[in-house]
């Protein structure tokens, strides 16, 4: 009887998977894949476990509830303890219903949203729980095709212009065939009860479910038609939200190449102005509104001169080539406001004024008579003229908007009224009366000391009524999402007319101009790490500015001020110079009595963060329930694996600067490994500074951390300094160590490559934690 139930468990895990292939019409990237096959096993096996200890069918059904609360809060939650809380379920139910929205708002291919994993997971949870229940405990193989047929064929319903047939067609037409071939009475050389009555109709059911699988692919609408219901027909530029790409691809467990552009001026790449919020996130068109399309008369084709989205009395010309490396999108990153589009692609093109977007269009001859598709895809080159706003605050200052464009532009689904005031307190602190100066106060209370805010990619999703509120008015923890949809919310409750844009950083600088040797244009290659949201504000005559209230940690978003709107350098940028400054006028020879206040942070990937109040420690006892829910072992081999090789902390070649980088990387290391990690917004000469504070170690610390900057910053370094920072660097792990408590010690060895494995096993499987960074 076990060796029986043993096969048709394997062979019923066989049939479930055999449905995933597809779900590769439904998102556009792989991510999707780790989380559902991860569900599918685990509940199979929890199953499989219940059924060989013999318990009943009402309590393997309430254990398999309770695992896959546990997955569910392992895979989209922050849990606090082992199990999760009664307070954590609204997070939850928020998710469910953000799904819910989902499914009828963006089409496939989409975004591998949280929302949308969370209601395939659940399901593949059900269907393989209850398909194992018909084929083993019942032995009814037949009926349990029909979940089976329901979970292969939604896939089907959905339109997109591709149609992978036999990809999607063998694979479950084999596994039905097989579930029902070694579901027969004499299949398997195991004694087993008579065939039944029951096995025998769901043998008939499970032969009628086989026939209608064959000509199924023929026959739903999904393959060349219409859906035969709206679950996003990939004809909704609204479906397509631009602002799910930020966090999604912020959330990418590996940073990828996605754009190289070519430049004469530092510029965001823009994707859409968005102008509505619902509660939760901002989107285009109208709220309450389940499919938007832009009014055919702010439609014009992209072979034209494109007309503004909003006249711009002050501007400069600005011009940008950009190849797409790794990216698919119905928008087109683009420089804002563009006026002329070049390259072949350009005909399928077209520029909305309502939102400010580029997108790519199907065209009937030449006309817009199409639909917007996703055309954005590898290899795609365009280039782009555009004339950007340079307006100056004075000019801004006699700006006020009217009534109707307030009206429409300060709309919000309910008040917020404790952001109103606190507002209002921002701009009263600031003596802040017209509204450029407004606006300058309230960036400047988000990404300075005054606001108490931290940029943290570790948060979860903005869901709840009170989500918004608790972000700005307690937590003060997020990433660009929050800290745009925040500032344009009190904005707007405020009555200045604002949005939310997102789009793309302006990227690495890879290959600078030089027209010497005829490079006249700057060249940047634009990472998943650059995604990123801003604010737009309307001044009437000069069109949308941009302001950014986001406080990256890379400190590569660039802030308007007040005496310069527009700028063409990030913060980090900017701090450089202005050290520099400070350090001429000071003289070459000054030394200064305290350590830096801003060095280069090393890449956070190298080191081993935690959450903000938590130790290494504590993440991974976090995630004991975690690992013991996918006590998978080739996951874990896997995570340790992966930890392995990024915990090592390579050379950075032979030259003193290299050494002494990374003798700085094998410092911080060395404290995450001993629970003494760098906290999210610290810099490493801080983080020194702190350990010298708490006497942790000597004053080594400042001459290690002098060292560090001369080599991050370029300066003149030789090979005794090198020597020196090396044994630096031995002396202060060495102190580092005396330090902490002997238990630290002891756990030194595996702090490290256990919180990381957490860590990158649950990427690797969802990457979909805690929601919307940006």
């Amino acid at each position: 009887m076990r060796r029986r139930d043993a096969i048709l468990g394997l062979v019923t895990l066989l049939a479930v998977l055999a449905t995933l292939p597809a779900y590769g019409r439904v998102f556009a990237e792989p991510a999707w894949r780790g989380p559902a096959v991860v569900t599918v096993v685990v509940a199979l096996a929890l199953a499989a476990v219940l059924r060989s200890l013999r318990v009943p069918w009402w309590a393997a059904l309430a254990v398999s509830v309770g695992t896959l609360a546990l997955l569910t809060t392992a895979l989209y939650l922050t849990p606090e303890g082992l199990l999760p809380g009664v307070e954590q379920w609204p997070e939850v139910r928020a998710l469910f219903a953000q799904g819910l929205a989902d499914i009828s708002e963006t089409p496939s291919p989409a975004p591998t949203l949280p929302s949308l994993l969370l209601l395939l997971t659940t399901g593949l949870w059900a269907v393989t729980h209850l398909a194992h229940e018909l084929v083993v405990r019942w032995r009814r193989s037949g009926l349990a095709l029909v979940p089976l047929l329901v979970l292969w064929a939604v896939p089907l319903a959905i339109t997109t212009g591709e149609a992978p047939a036999l990809r999607i067609v063998v694979p479950f037409l084999a596994g039905a065939a097989l579930l029902l071939l070694l579901s027969a009475p004499d299949a398997l050389p195991v004694a087993d009860r008579p065939l039944s009555r029951a096995t025998g109709s769901g043998l008939t059911v499970g032969a009628a479910a086989i026939a209608i699988a064959v000509v199924t692919p023929g026959i739903l609408p999904g393959y060349d038609a219409e859906g035969w219901f709206d679950l996003g027909s990939g004809a909704d530029p609204r479906g397509y939200q631009p602002i799910v790409d930020v966090s999604d691809r912020l959330k990418l467990p590996e940073d990828r190449d996605v754009l190289r552009v070519r430049t004469d001026q530092k510029t965001y790449l823009r994707l859409a102005g968005l102008d509505s919020f619902d509660g939760f996130t901002w989107r285009l068109g109208p709220t309450g509104e389940g499919s938007y399309r832009p009014d055919p008369s702010s439609l014009y084709s992209a072979r034209d001169v494109l007309p503004p989205e909003a006249e711009a009395a002050e501007v400069e010309p600005l011009f940008a080539e950009v190849e797409v490396l790794e990216l698919q999108n119905i928008y087109v990153p683009v420089p804002y406001q563009p006026v002329e589009v070049l390259g072949p692609q350009r005909s399928d093109m077209v520029w909305s004024t309502e939102g400010g977007f580029l997108a790519t269009w199907d065209t009937v001859d030449g006309e817009l008579a199409g639909q917007p598709r996703i055309g954005v895809r590898e290899g795609m080159g365009y280039r782009v003229r555009a004339l950007r706003a340079v307006p100056t605050a004075d000019q801004l200052r006699e700006v006020e908007a009217d009534e109707a464009t307030r009206e429409r532009f300060t709309e919000l689904p309910r008040e917020y009224e404790a952001l109103r005031t606190q507002a209002e307190d921002v701009y009263a602190a600031a003596d802040a009366d017209t509204t450029v100066d407004r606006v300058l106060a309230l960036q400047d209370w988000f990404i300075g000391d005054g606001g108490g805010f931290t940029y943290d990619l570790d948060v979860p999703a903005l869901r709840g009524d009170r989500a918004l509120e608790q972000f700005v008015l307690e937590d003060k923890v997020g990433y660009c999402e929050y800290f745009a949809t925040a500032m344009a919310v009190m904005l707007r409750e405020t009555g200045v007319p604002a949005r939310v844009a997102v789009g793309f950083l302006p990227g690495r600088l890879t290959t600078p101009a030089e027209p010497e040797e005829g490079r006249e244009l700057d060249e940047y290659t634009v990472s998943t790490r650059d995604a990123h949201a801003w604010v737009e504000v309307l001044f009437p005559g000069y069109g949308w500015i941009t302001f950014d209230p986001t406080p990256r940690a890379d400190r590569t978003q660039m802030v308007p001020r007040e005496d310069n709107l527009t700028p063409l350098e990030n913060e980090r940028e900017r701090a450089a110079r202005e050290r520099a400054e400070q350090q001429s006028g000071r003289g070459e020879n000054e030394r200064h009595p305290t350590l830096p206040d801003a060095t280069p942070q090393l890449p956070e990937q190298d080191l081993a963060p935690t959450r903000p109040g938590t130790s290494a420690a504590d993440t991974s006892s976090g995630w004991v329930v975690w690992t013991l829910a996918l006590a998978g072992l080739a996951l874990v081999a896997a995570a340790l694996w992966l930890l392995q090789r990024r915990a090592r902390v390579g050379g950075a070649g032979d030259d003193p600067a290299g050494r002494i980088v990374t003798a700085q990387r094998r410092v911080l290391a060395a404290a995450a490994s001993l629970g003494l990690d760098r906290r999210p917004s610290e810099t490493a000469t801080e983080v020194l500074t702190r350990w010298l504070d708490e006497d942790r170690i000597g004053e080594d610390g400042a001459r290690f951390a002098r060292l560090a900057q001369a080599a991050a910053f370029g300066g003149r370094v030789d090979e005794d300094d090198a020597n020196d920072a090396e044994a630096l660097a031995d002396r202060i792990i060495e102190a580092l160590r005396a330090s902490v408590e002997p238990r630290d010690r002891a756990l030194a060895t595996v702090r490290v490559p256990v919180t990381q494995g957490v860590q990158r096993t649950r990427e690797l499987v969802g990457t979909v934690r805690d929601r919307w960074r940006g």
